[in-house]
């Protein structure tokens, strides 16, 4: 089955950890390496990282080829960019500052194609590597693909009820670190904070409520751990620099005598 077809809804209804990587370097060859590592997918990092969709479509070829999931984190909330991404192969997108129920609803109907949404039609990339006819991919493609709101303000913590009842959403995702800012007023980043893990038990829960999938970034070992034990199952586990920066640490202590 093409690497396109990746059943990921299926994957996520069976509860188990799904861990993945996170990319903010523009590179298809790296993507390649990362996509191989023993992890469950990859997610480009569109909004911080320095990824834009000429660095991301080949990226997304290289994953896809490798066997993995490719997923998105989006510039923004724009319409614009979900169609996009799911053309060249991705499987889900993830959209940030989703404050509002109707900004979650905005953002299904990019999307998603009718009825459920207004996505545009002409995604070649992601149909020919498909397998599919157009008829078909276009019957399956609401269901696989995938997308989900981030949470990580106070309104939209406020909101997250609302939000978490959006036809056609997929999941909640949480951005602990600027869900730790708005919640200290600026005082700070702190992702096992009481304050952010109270929340974050807010919007898992939401999640589980409205049949979503909970997820959250994570980036080490003791957040993952600690997200699980809050119910999130779709975790971003490491970013590309950060495996990088602990490999050579883990070399360099090795040859400590």
């Amino acid at each position: 089955m093409p690497a396109e077809h990746f059943d990921l809804r299926m994957r996520l209804a069976s509860g188990e950890p799904f861990l993945f990587s996170w990319m903010s370097v523009p590179s298809a060859a790296l993507a390649a390496q990362v996509a191989r590592l023993p992890l469950d997918g990859v997610c480009l990092d569109m909004q911080h990282g320095m990824i834009g969709f000429t660095d991301a479509a080949p990226m997304i070829a290289a994953i896809n080829a490798a066997g993995r999931p490719a997923l998105v984190r989006t510039l923004w909330n724009d319409p614009a960019i979900p169609g996009q991404a799911f053309d060249a192969g991705a499987v889900c997108v993830i959209a940030p500052m989703v404050n509002t129920r109707a900004q979650a609803e905005a953002l299904v109907r990019a999307a998603k194609y009718p009825p459920m949404g207004s996505r545009s039609w002409g995604g070649y990339t992601a149909l020919q590597a498909s397998g599919l006819a157009p008829s078909e991919y276009l019957r399956e493609a609401n269901r696989m693909t995938m997308v989900f709101s981030m949470v990580e303000t106070v309104e939209a913590l406020d909101n997250v009820e609302e939000i978490a009842a959006t036809p056609g959403l997929d999941g909640l995702f949480v951005g602990p670190s600027d869900l730790s800012i708005t919640l200290s007023r600026g005082a700070g980043i702190d992702k096992l904070g009481k304050d952010t893990l109270a929340a974050m038990a807010k919007v898992s829960a939401a999640a589980r409520r409205n049949g979503l999938v909970a997820g959250a970034f994570g980036g080490n070992a003791e957040v993952i751990k600690t997200y699980q034990g809050l119910g999130f199952t779709f975790l971003a586990a490491a970013v590309d620099v950060d495996l990088l920066q602990w490999g050579a640490a883990s070399l360099l202590k090795s040859l400590e005598v």
